[in-house]
């Protein structure tokens, strides 16, 4: 590995690339760029073709051995459109059929009928009845995350390939919802990415209001970035936060209480815009994913999104800021089966790798402790 690393210094320095500068060209964080040449970070295809890309090399050149390490290359059947453009880098999925294997395209974000665990016959103050034809021990082995990361769906499907008794739920919710339903005993896990505007920090402060003198532990998921995106080719030919004051220009915003929303409020802040005077302000959706689904649907000309929304629709994309996806639990949960198996997962490197390679997430501190 330390290998890679050195042709990768090599690369950079021939073209007299500080990391600053190779990183931002290639849409990754500094720290995500040093912890690769450092050996210390396997990046996903995607990331390192962008940085052969920058470099004018090849990705054999610069990760010939690493790329065998992070992912297979299998040759299935393909019935697609393989001269599109992003025909490269659309999602597959996999599977043999009639002895041959096939790819089929798949797309990056969709809407399907949730599985559920029963339904709701009746409701009384904070308690319920519900019809179930699920068994205690299924109840026990599920595991509740709340938050926003839509890279959890990945996790509910790592868990399920490696027939793990847990099942994992994703609950999507704004940051300061999901630190509401962990103190609330209504989920396993708070998924945050709130920064404190006085010290820079993310996400302790507000897990220290949420939860008061409560133990709890707090482990990265992830570093993402945070953005603006338009539509393909960013035909408005929108720079930043204070072009969204454009007589006629649309935004779709996330709810109050949610990361990208806090975002957007303070960089307003900044530049002495009213969030008033915004034309859809007061459009909510939920999600990342829902912010860039409203911009490809034609209802929105920007929204605050990560980069992994932007992609999944097509979107062109205006990095912001870098941020860090923590993931909070009580302490006294830490050796349940549904803990223990989400734990497990996050170390795994495999798993690193495929939330890199999937997402384009900085997934190098993925499962270390956050100090509380």
């Amino acid at each position: 590995m330390a290998s890679i690393g050195n042709a990768l210094v090599q690369a950079r320095t021939a073209r007299s690339l500080t990391q600053t500068e190779l990183a931002r060209r290639a849409g990754i964080s500094r720290q995500a760029l040093g912890a690769i040449e450092s050996g210390a970070y396997h990046p996903g295809v995607a990331i390192a073709i962008r940085i052969a890309r920058e470099l004018g090399t090849t990705v054999e050149a610069l990760f010939g051995e690493q790329t065998d390490e992070a992912s297979t290359l299998v040759e299935a059947s393909w019935c697609g459109d393989a001269r599109r453009r992003s025909a490269a880098q659309s999602r597959v999925m996999l599977a043999r059929v009639r002895g041959k294997v096939v790819a089929v395209a798949q797309a990056a974000a969709h809407l399907t009928l949730a599985p559920a665990a029963g339904v709701l016959q009746r409701a009384r103050r904070n308690r319920a009845d519900v019809a179930t034809f699920q068994l205690p021990d299924e109840i026990d082995s599920t595991l509740l995350m709340s938050g926003c990361d839509p890279a959890a769906a990945i996790l509910v499907d790592w868990l399920a390939r490696r027939r793990s008794p847990v099942r994992a739920v994703a609950l999507p919710c704004s940051s300061r919802d999901a630190l509401r339903a962990l103190s609330d005993g209504r989920a396993h896990v708070a998924g945050v990415h709130l920064r404190d505007q006085k010290s820079g920090e993310y996400n302790l402060a507000s897990i220290r209001r949420a939860l008061g003198h409560r133990r709890s532990i707090v482990v990265n998921f992830a570093r993402w970035e945070l953005g603006l995106a338009t539509a393909p080719g960013n035909p408005l030919a929108i720079r930043g936060f204070a072009d969204l004051a454009r007589p006629g220009l649309r935004i779709v915003n996330r709810e109050d209480g949610s990361g990208a929303r806090s975002a957007l409020d303070h960089a307003l802040g900044d530049l002495g815009i009213d969030a008033d005077r915004l034309t859809g302000y007061q459009f909510e959706v939920r999600g990342h994913l829902e912010v860039a689904a409203a911009i490809a649907a034609g209802l929105a000309d920007a929204g605050v999104t990560i980069r992994l929304g932007a992609d999944a629709y097509g979107l062109h994309f205006l990095p912001h800021q870098d941020e860090r996806y923590d993931l909070v639990f009580m302490e006294q949960d830490a050796s349940t089966p549904p803990i223990k198996a989400m734990l497990d997962s996050l170390n795994s490197g495999r798993f690193a790798r495929e939330i890199s390679q999937l997402c384009a997430y900085d997934t190098a501190q993925m499962g270390q402790p956050v100090s509380i």
